[in-house]
């Protein structure tokens, strides 16, 4: 039963509070992080997608108009996607989808304020990480029994799968995945004399070995943003860490040794400032010599680093267990929207050969076990490391308080590695906020 109007708007407006300061970056492939607008309680301004977005199909009179809005931050990727929507509006005879961007920084403060004004599109694209959270709200439409029907739905990773789940319901459908991996300079580690790390203590002393007076052995994105929380809880995860439980043995093993990086000078102290679109530019520019960062980047590595740049990918270094973080997006229905048609440009574009094509476009991989064994993955450069991880990696946990979670590995990052505190008392207060969210 649908809530009443009053109410509805009551959790709106209480919950999209919450969503609003949400950090940016779930650790997603189609995005780049920018500067929030100035603004109070005016709507950031939207584009439409570029090209063939601007106005309907031709030959669309008398369709439906169905509305997809996204963040994806380069315009090539977004006439990339453009190019699935026009093949699906040329092959559709009931409806016709068109696509809105907006910035990756102000994705979740738009979302919310068009929930509250009942503005909101038919589907939209949404980090992984923060679905629980507006599935919560009520905003997305409850898909459970579309879905049983689905042709690949038992094949989805149950991890990933999760993030798409509420108290019980199905409310969104993974449409990309990604994970993390070391990325080295192959001459700057032979000049060196070592090999790839596998574990903690060869990650240490692969940092240091690998820095000299002009570059930095190692970095990772310790932004005070959702980026930060996942590059560093893979880590955490591996040394036997606890979501829950920053305050633990874990985490103090996992910030002294990023600490211990950041005093022995094998690590810029700029971290903490870096998102995950700066450090690739650092990397290629031959400042640090080796970097954490997504299978997103491969094609943007590709394509932008200088001629004669020996790179090489590697599996994330681990302690006590392997461990990785899915990142990526879910496409989820608006509740109330025009939910038959939305299900359908849904179903045709999750499908596995279409959804490949644009993971593969894209550089992310469906979240699927056909995976795999798919050789459009397992036998193109670069991606064996992400392929052989994808067994151990794992969702950062389903809970729409997550968002106010992660503030507390963001704020123990900060203090820890500007070495305000020492692991310990960052680990503790970083606990303290994750005990606050929680309602402890």
């Amino acid at each position: 039963m649908r809530k009443s109007s009053t109410r509805r708007l009551t959790t709106l407006a209480a919950l999209g509070a919450v969503v609003t300061g949400m950090l940016a970056g779930c650790g997603g492939g189609s995005q780049t992080t920018a500067t929030t607008a100035a603004g109070g309680g005016t709507a950031t301004a939207v584009s439409e997608a570029p090209a063939a977005s601007a106005a309907p199909a031709a030959g669309s009179e008398g369709k439906q108009e169905i509305n997809v809005w996204h963040y994806f931050g380069t315009e090539s990727i977004q006439l990339e996607f453009q190019k699935f929507v026009d093949e699906y509006n040329a092959q559709c005879d009931t409806a016709v989808v068109k696509v809105t961007v907006l910035p990756f920084a102000d994705f979740k403060k738009q979302l919310s304020m068009s929930a509250v004004a009942d503005s909101l599109p038919d589907l939209v694209f949404i980090d992984n990480c923060d679905c629980s959270a507006y599935s919560a709200m009520g905003i997305f439409e409850d898909i459970t029994d579309r879905v049983a029907q689905f042709p690949q739905f038992n094949d989805y990773y149950d991890q990933i799968m999760a993030t798409c789940t509420y108290e019980g319901k199905i409310y969104a459908l993974p449409a990309e995945s990604n994970c993390l991996g070391l990325y080295y300079n192959v001459d700057m580690a032979k000049e060196a004399g070592v090999e790839p790390p596998t574990n903690f203590e060869e990650l240490k002393e692969f940092a240091k070995a690998m820095t000299t007076s002009d570059h930095y052995g190692f970095s990772f994105c310790a932004h005070p943003s959702e980026e930060g929380t996942s590059q560093f809880i893979p880590f955490f995860w591996s040394a036997g860490g606890d979501s829950m439980q920053l305050d633990s043995e874990a985490g103090v093993r996992t910030l002294t040794m990023f600490t211990d990086m950041i005093k022995d000078g094998s690590m810029p102290k700029d971290v903490v400032n870096w998102t995950q679109g700066d450090i690739p530019t650092q990397f290629i520019n031959g400042q640090v010599a080796s970097m954490v960062m997504g299978c997103w980047r491969i094609q943007w590595m590709k394509n932008n680093a200088p001629e004669g740049f020996n790179w090489d990918v590697v599996p994330l270094p681990s302690d006590q267990v392997k461990a990785n973080v899915y990142g990526g997006e879910n496409l989820a229905i608006v509740k109330g929207k025009n939910v038959d048609e939305a299900f359908k440009f849904m179903s045709w574009f999750l499908d596995y050969e279409k959804n490949s094509e644009w993971n593969l476009n894209t550089d992310e991989f469906p979240a699927m076990e056909k995976v795999l064994t798919d050789p459009n993955y397992t036998e193109a450069e670069y991606w064996p490391a992400f392929i052989e991880q994808i067994p151990y990696t794992r969702a950062r946990d389903v809970t729409p308080k997550w968002p106010e979670i992660s503030v507390g590995y963001q704020t123990a990052l900060q203090n820890a590695l500007t070495l305000k505190q020492t692991p310990e008392e960052a680990c503790k207060e970083g606990q303290r906020i994750i005990d606050e969210a929680l309602g402890k």
